[in-house]
């Protein structure tokens, strides 16, 4: 009976390492990025550290822009998958955020906002708005938004559309408006 009792630590120890061994074998490695995270978006910049936590791992990224009447585009594809869009938009100088946000793809105007509603944001979304040098030529105001695919949090889309107003004023959208 002694030999049996001395056995069973022994016997747990194989088990419990045959059990780590075979949960770390059906575990799948982490995806990593491979490519190098962009600081501007179509000529606009913002921080490596706004835009990383937005974009997804993958092997290579590419950029889309694409403009209208109005609104400049820009999207990002990793592998050949469209993960992330934005847009610098041109309003009515009353527009407001939640006027924006009506019409924008992942956020919804009653999403959180802050900076006295020049930004609303959620965790697939944002708008806002770029503050422009006043113009006695126009009466327009100009809006940046952003979308993405790839798991974000709110915290972080309201980091990347505040450092995309930011760099989209300091391009010459402002005097294009």
């Amino acid at each position: 009976m002694m030999a049996h009792n001395r056995g069973y630590p022994l016997a747990a120890a194989l088990g419990t390492a045959l059990l780590i061994t075979s949960v770390g074998a059906c575990s799948s490695p982490v995806p990593e990025r491979e490519y190098a995270v962009p600081n501007n978006l179509c000529g606009a910049q913002v921080s490596k550290t706004s835009l990383e936590p937005i974009l997804p791992p993958g092997k290579k990224i590419s950029e889309q822009p694409t403009s209208g009447v109005g609104v400049d585009r820009c999207r990002l594809q990793v592998d050949g998958e469209v993960v992330f869009s934005s847009s610098v938009e041109t309003r009515a100088e009353d527009a407001s955020a939640h006027d924006v946000a009506q019409s924008a793809i992942g956020v919804e105007p009653s999403d959180f906002a802050t900076d006295n509603g020049r930004f609303i944001y959620a965790k697939t979304g944002a708008v806002g708005r770029v503050q422009c040098p006043p113009s006695p030529e126009t009466e327009a105001s100009l809006w940046v938004t952003a979308r993405t695919t790839h798991p974000a949090s709110a915290k972080d889309m309201l980091a990347l559309i505040k450092d995309y107003a930011k760099g989209t004023a300091e391009t010459n959208a402002c005097a294009e408006r």
